[in-house]
């Protein structure tokens, strides 16, 4: 097949999973919501939301749905997170209910899933350009209580990564209330372009000068990377922001650095293929998704410990590399396509695969947060449409002012 072809199509795929695991009940209390992953399709994750917003915008301009009907969706799915959804000042939950949009257990109150789930209702607002989707956009976007997470630690000023008011509550380890803070280079970069366009401006460049720029090398050029090494921390804020086009303030090329990065994370992987038979040139991509021991976090270097590879490649982890090493992606993709025909099904590549168990384990699980990753970064990679729409939109123009970002 083509290479282009076989994007197409995993493209539809992508947008076909999203429609198959929403709920698009019309009259339901969770309309709009999207599974965590494909085997549990009564747990709706937030941040799946976000990308099954990005996808209806893919999919009206592609003409999967008409315009009025994605559009539709994407009004019924903004009315269910302001109205229906259990938040925390602004503060969506984790996990919801599919079908109701109410707290799963004592799940953690998520500042990085809500803001994934902001950046498809920033995309969906820029894009549509209607006024019912405008006001509940801004409504949800103003909602948030920024500053309830701001606070200073070490004359740095730094966000909290989570809030659960549950003394035996999700990620709770001693008196319930704020959990951890996001001190470090990862994901959690389209925080501080949603707060900056709500804050104060000296407080918002605090913020985004606050986490560390932890620094290694690869082939004698310098990457900022994230403690445990993992593909998808480069990768999320980047599927929407268009780093290609701007410098940061201090003059850092987050693309490039994107870039270092999943090459890096390639040849680590080619190193080890003498002890790992999933890895080789074809081969690669070490991030966070299923495996044959459930959900799996795992990196490469550069990581602040050292990884320990298990054999279990991210399909998803490349794929969503695409932009960034476009002719090692699809030898990738057309590599498992050929000689792997069990890493394809209904809607396009499944999560992740590992030879190096016994039987050899191949995924038959879709996480919505992985597979909406990809999704975008084939559609920018394809047309930029996602890139643009969201990096143009007003908060985010206003966002990259306050913070000094530069238009190369």
């Amino acid at each position: 097949m083509h290479p282009r072809e076989l994007l197409q199509r995993e493209l539809r795929g992508s947008f076909e999973f999203f429609r198959d695991f929403t709920n698009l009940e019309t009259g339901s209390p969770g309309f709009g919501l999207s599974v965590d992953n494909s085997n549990e399709p009564e747990v709706a994750s937030i941040a799946s939301v976000g990308f099954a917003l990005t996808a209806w915008v893919i999919a009206a301009a592609r003409g999967y749905l008409s315009r009025a009907e994605a559009a539709a969706i994407t009004r019924g799915t903004l009315e269910t997170l302001l109205h229906r959804v259990s938040h925390h000042r602004g503060f969506f939950a984790h996990f919801v209910d599919m079908a109701n949009g109410q707290r799963l257990g004592q799940c953690e109150y998520s500042t990085i899933d809500t803001a994934l789930c902001l950046n498809g209702v920033i995309t969906a607002a820029a894009f549509f350009q209607e006024a019912g989707i405008d006001v509940l956009a801004r409504q949800l976007l103003d909602r948030v209580e920024w500053r309830f997470i701001v606070f200073e630690k070490a004359d740095r000023t730094l966000f909290r990564m989570a809030y659960n008011p549950d003394r035996d509550g999700d990620y709770v380890t001693g008196d319930p209330g704020f959990i951890h803070q996001w001190d470090m280079a990862a994901e959690q970069k389209m925080m501080y372009l949603q707060a900056a366009a709500q804050i104060e401006p000296d407080v918002a460049r605090k913020l985004y000068a606050g986490f560390a720029r932890d620094t290694a090398t690869f082939e004698g050029r310098p990457i900022i990377f994230n403690p445990g090494g993992n593909l998808f921390a480069y990768q999320f804020s980047e599927a929407w922001l268009d780093a290609e086009r701007y410098l940061d303030p201090d003059g850092i090329d987050w693309f490039e650095n994107t870039r270092l990065a999943t090459l890096a994370n390639r040849a680590y992987c080619i190193a080890q293929s003498g002890t790992f038979k999933t890895y080789r040139a074809e081969s690669w991509g070490i991030s966070c998704g299923d495996s044959p021991w459930g959900y799996d976090v795992s990196g490469a270097p550069p990581a602040h410990h050292d990884p320990r590879p298990n054999g279990t490649v991210s399909i998803y982890g490349a794929l969503s590399s695409l932009p960034y090493a476009p002719q090692l992606v699809l030898e990738m993709a057309d590599y498992l396509y050929t000689a792997h025909p069990q890493t394809w099904g209904r809607y396009g590549f499944f999560d992740a695969y590992n030879l190096d168990v016994t039987p050899p384990w191949y995924s038959q699980a879709l996480y919505g947060i992985d597979k909406g990753c990809s999704m975008i970064m084939i559609e920018n990679y394809l047309s930029r449409l996602i890139w643009e729409t969201y990096t143009d939109s007003a908060p985010i123009q206003k966002a990259l002012a306050v913070l000094g970002f530069a238009r190369r």
